[in-house]
């Protein structure tokens, strides 16, 4: 088994970043679709954009898991608003050749106790209907599933 770590995410992280999520929207909607898109429409199904990317870093809640110092997978995730002591979890993506080894449960696992040092008392996120691998890491994290498109924990 491999040894992982694990850590917030930080400007620097960008790039590999934004490569995982590119991957995985490849994986997602097909490579021949993929490159059929004109850049600004590729840019549109990324998560991983540079003007928001900073805010994800500011908000501590944004993890990522390495192997051998590979990055191999992220999750971005914010306090939604201070006073209501939730984390939104907006993307969560493993790199398509790690994926099936549990390390998107790892990724949750940890954010887990980052919102319980900060008394956080739920975490939730949208999933799609039609990723059956998101809707099971979340069941094994311990999320809920309301509506198969809303996950949340209630800590």
């Amino acid at each position: 088994m491999a040894d992982y770590f694990i850590r917030p995410i930080t400007s620097d992280d960008y790039s590999s970043i934004r490569e995982i999520d590119i991957l995985t929207q490849i994986q997602y909607l097909g490579q021949k679709k993929w490159d059929e898109f004109i850049l600004a429409e590729k840019e549109t199904h990324l998560v991983c954009r540079q003007p928001n990317f900073d805010g994800f870093v500011k908000s501590g809640y944004s993890l990522l898991i390495e192997s051998e110092n590979k990055i191999i997978g992220f999750i971005l995730a914010f306090e939604t608003v201070p006073i209501s002591q939730e984390i939104y979890c907006e993307y969560l993506a493993i790199d398509p050749s790690w994926q099936g080894k549990g390390i998107g449960v790892l990724l949750y696992k940890n954010l887990i106790e980052i919102a319980k040092k900060n008394n956080i008392k739920k975490i939730w996120s949208l999933i799609n209907t039609d990723n059956p691998n998101s809707i099971k890491a979340h069941l094994k994290a311990g999320f809920k599933l309301n509506d198969r498109k809303e996950a949340v924990l209630i800590i």
